[in-house]
């Protein structure tokens, strides 16, 4: 619930209160320093608990962080400068640092400023050169405030985007603007900024591990810690309960933590997957449940303000109810969320069986068919470009090996040995931490909600590595350690049921509620107008045509929800730069021509 931005260099003072007024969700106070060398500017809420009061200072030095440790501290900004130091000291520091925080430290002595992110990307921070001043903030709507900055589509992002539904690595679709990584510590000095990993996740199998029985206490009590660890002051908090096995874990280790707890959860009506397993779970540990009704016409009414919230586009359907949980748990009068989010990325949930079937048989794919079938897990647009891109926007996009490049490290790399957890490598590092944390923390923030995802937790997830698959994945059970762990606290019909996942009726929506919006930004004009896709295909999306061989009439759905965010993405921050939709939203713009300069 708090946000950071400031610059290096020359630049008018004006900018920065500019950028803090981008963010005034984040908070209802701000605090700035402007400096000849350097300014800095901090919003954040007066009277939570557990919140830190301003800009950190030390004679000419300055400091700010967006977020909070964990365990907390009353001040994060001012543990900046031994966090970032060079030096033993700092190193040691980095190596078990944990949170949800993005941090800048200016030090003047030495005209270095030093970024940083959490280890898992709940917390983000952007940054970009621009005449002679570097700049960064929490937002990217935070520097398109700033005077003259070309706003230009960079199509290789929007490419990757159509692919996983989220924009993975340092690039953002903006171009020049990139992103600092989760896990990273960012420095410029002389011009020059250059990033590098504090966090360094490995495969290290622990043979006392190997016992089932030493293994279930070892991690249920790290999951107890991860979870009292992210407790900041609050007697009472939220809890996005879905009914699955993950938040049910959570709310099992908030009650033992003696917190407060209110539950929420989605409600589709008829079209409902989870909704007696949630509160079955609410009635057994005695957790007080609001379901939040959600409908196509709900997530249209709040179509723009969760784009322009949401601040890089995100395809999965979740983002609208997600957006209407947050309201719900603000309207209760809470200040703090938790959710289960992560368990599938740590402990190898069902979405692993069909990689792990293609690399068994892999004889049977090609040579290719890891990272073939990593990038059509997504279900989106890979392998369907020739379909869907126009002849100029397929030029555009650069080379081939672009999106294999961002798997490489993990699924190919030395960092594990064994195949799952290569998977559990990748999912951590690109679905995990640049989709599904930062998405949940900006629609948590939309509402003055803080996010707490206790699930990736630092020395959770290095346990987490340290365990054989077989106590994962064991035959059909999945995740199967989480079950050892809460057989006795939940009861067996959640605890040991088949996996569903959330189920958002999106197909229903698009053709339906939704249908009028789908054709206002994906229609044959909007198309033509923009010039990135052919109508031809996604024509047949708006007609609820399945594609030959699709047996899962969501994909409908989910592709043309995809393209529908991508394009309110577009009208809102490239056409209208960053702006608040409160009024008129900018009608479709074109594709810019190689080298334009934008709309800047």
């Amino acid at each position: 619930m708090s946000g950071l931005c400031g610059w290096v260099g020359a630049a008018d003072s004006a900018a920065l209160d500019a950028m803090l007024g981008a963010i005034a969700y984040r908070g209802d106070r701000t605090d700035r320093e402007v400096s000849p060398q350097a300014a800095l500017g901090y919003r954040w809420w007066g009277g939570r608990p557990g919140k830190s009061p301003s800009l950190f200072r030390e004679g000419p030095h300055l400091a700010a962080c967006a977020g909070t440790l964990a365990p907390s501290v009353p001040f994060p900004a001012a543990e900046l400068p031994t966090l970032l130091a060079d030096g033993p000291e700092g190193e040691a520091r980095r190596q078990s640092v944990d949170g949800a925080f993005a941090g800048a430290w200016w030090d003047a002595d030495r005209a270095r400023l030093t970024l940083v992110r959490d280890p898992f990307g709940v917390r983000s921070l952007y940054y970009v050169e621009h005449r002679g001043a570097f700049y960064f903030a929490s937002e990217l709507k935070q520097l398109l405030q700033i005077p003259g900055l070309p706003i230009e589509l960079d199509p290789s992002a929007v490419h990757k985007y159509l692919t996983f539904s989220f924009v993975p690595g340092e690039d953002v679709p903006i171009r020049g603007i990139r992103r600092l990584l989760p896990g990273h510590v960012g420095v410029w000095e002389r011009g020059q900024f250059i990033s590098r990993p504090y966090v360094h996740l490995r495969e290290q199998i622990e043979p006392s591990l190997e016992e089932q029985p030493a293994a279930v206490r070892r991690v249920r009590d790290r999951l107890q810690q991860a979870v009292a660890r992210r407790l900041n002051g609050e007697r009472e908090v939220g809890l996005y309960l879905s009914g699955g096995l993950d938040s049910s874990g959570v709310a099992v280790w908030l009650k033992q933590a003696g917190v407060g707890v209110q539950a929420f959860s989605l409600d589709f009506g008829e079209r409902s997957v989870e909704r007696e397993q949630a509160q079955t779970v609410a009635d057994h540990l005695g957790i007080p449940l609001t379901f939040v009704p959600v409908q196509g016409a709900d997530v249209e009414a709040a179509f723009w303000d969760l784009v322009w919230k949401l601040d890089l586009p995100f395809g999965d359907p979740v983002t609208g109810p997600q957006y209407l949980l947050g309201q719900a748990a603000r309207s209760a009068g809470l200040s703090a969320v938790f959710n289960g989010e992560g368990g599938d990325q740590l402990f190898g949930g069902w979405t692993n069986k069909p990689m792990i079937a293609a690399e068994l048989y892999a004889d049977l794919f090609g040579a290719d068919s890891r990272e073939e079938r990593y990038l059509e897990s997504y279900h989106r647009f890979y392998g369907r470009e020739d379909d869907l891109y126009t002849p100029a926007f397929a030029a555009s996009v650069g080379g081939p090996g672009q999106r294999r490049a961002l798997l490489a490290p993990y699924l190919s790399g030395g960092a594990a040995s064994t195949f799952l957890h290569r998977i559990r490598l990748a999912d951590l590092a690109l679905k995990g931490s640049q989709s599904i944390l930062p998405r949940a923390e900006r629609l948590t923030n939309a509402w003055a909600l803080d996010l707490r995802a206790p699930l990736f937790d630092r020395a959770l997830t290095e346990m987490a590595f340290s365990l054989p698959p077989s106590l994962k994945l064991r035959g059909a059970s999945d995740k199967h350690i989480l079950k050892l762990i809460l057989q006795n606290q939940l009861p067996k019909e959640i605890v040991w049921r088949r996996k569903y996942g959330m189920s958002v009726p999106i197909t229903d929506w698009v053709l339906g509620p939704l249908a009028g919006l789908v054709a206002e930004l994906v229609g044959a004009g909007a198309l033509a107008r923009r010039g990135l896709f052919r109508d031809e295909y996604v024509g047949r999306l708006r007609r609820g045509e399945p594609e030959p061989g699709e047996t899962r009439r969501r994909r409908i759905g989910e592709r043309l929800w995809t393209l529908v965010m991508l394009e309110g993405w577009l009208r809102v921050f490239v056409d209208g730069r960053g702006r608040p939709p409160g009024g008129s939203v900018p009608p479709g713009g074109s594709m810019p021509s190689a080298g334009s300069p934008g709309a800047g």
